[in-house]
């Protein structure tokens, strides 16, 4: 389970002399606004729920995350110790705008504009290579590829047209350029991003030959993206798939049209 920071109460707490909103649950890095700073507390072996860590991301022993307007560690530091005393919760659940009412700051933008989904098992076609005539009925515009480099870190992409020239249009150059940014808030913000992303948000597809493969859907008024994630090092490790959901709705009637002109003719009885 995950946190919508728009939607949902959050605890009301002090963390370091500092307000704060916490929850026990992991907040997504990408719908964390722009300014604003988000940490994950890390219990200990003996307690897995204590809050003794404060670290920007736990995969283990987590015990809560915090989301503050201010910073409450230097990034170079990997871990802050939590002592006695350095966290308080106020006993009381708040929304985030109630906050920033509290503390006479901007309530911020949702800076997610596009809705991602894991994919469902029967979706699984859609993340791979199809022949032509398959691209052709579902309205392929084409494919980036993807990769994080040697360090894990970079960001490498490659277009692949794979349907008609006219159907990479500039509108579709534009709306592709905001998912992909949107995507590199979260899950191909890095390679361990998309690890930890894949790991805690489903999305299995089979399909996979050296790992397992996970599929993520964004799905627009006009277009649907399938991206596949193939986390192993030294490997391609992302595809993006666009689809043309008008071109393929026109394809599906243009087929039943056919379908019924070559149906049987029945003649008049008498």
């Amino acid at each position: 389970m995950a946190v919508d920071i728009f939607e949902d109460k959050l605890q009301y707490a002090q963390m370091f002399g500092k307000p704060v909103l916490t929850t026990n649950w992991p907040i997504p890095r990408e719908t964390v606004p722009d300014r604003w700073f988000c940490y994950d507390m890390r219990g200990t072996d003996s307690d897995p729920a204590a809050h003794a860590e404060l670290v920007d991301y736990t995969s283990y022993d987590h015990s809560g995350t915090v989301l503050s307007p201010k910073p409450l560690k230097r990034p170079a530091t990997k871990a802050r110790r939590i002592g006695k005393g350095d966290y308080f919760l106020h006993g009381e659940t708040m929304e985030l705008e109630a906050f920033c009412e509290e503390y006479g700051l901007d309530v911020p933008d949702n800076p997610i504009k596009f809705e991602m989904r894991p994919a469902s098992p029967d979706e699984a076609e859609l993340f791979y290579a199809l022949p032509p005539e398959k691209d052709e009925e579902l309205g392929a515009v084409g494919h980036v590829r993807m990769d994080f480099g040697r360090n894990g870190d970079e960001f490498w992409h490659t277009w692949w047209p794979r349907g008609p020239e006219g159907l990479n249009t500039p509108e579709f150059k534009e709306e592709l350029g905001q998912v992909v940014a949107q995507l590199r808030r979260g899950v191909l913000k890095d390679f361990s991003s998309m690890l930890r992303h894949c790991h805690i948000s489903g999305g299995e597809i089979s399909g996979g030959i050296c790992c397992q493969n996970y599929g993520f859907v964004v799905e627009t008024e006009r277009y649907r993206y399938c991206l596949r994630c193939n986390p192993v090092r030294g490997d391609y490790q992302a595809y993006l798939t666009a689809y043309d959901l008008r071109t393929q709705e026109l394809n599906q009637v243009q087929e039943q049209g056919a379908e019924l002109d070559s149906g049987p003719v029945m003649g008049s009885i008498g």
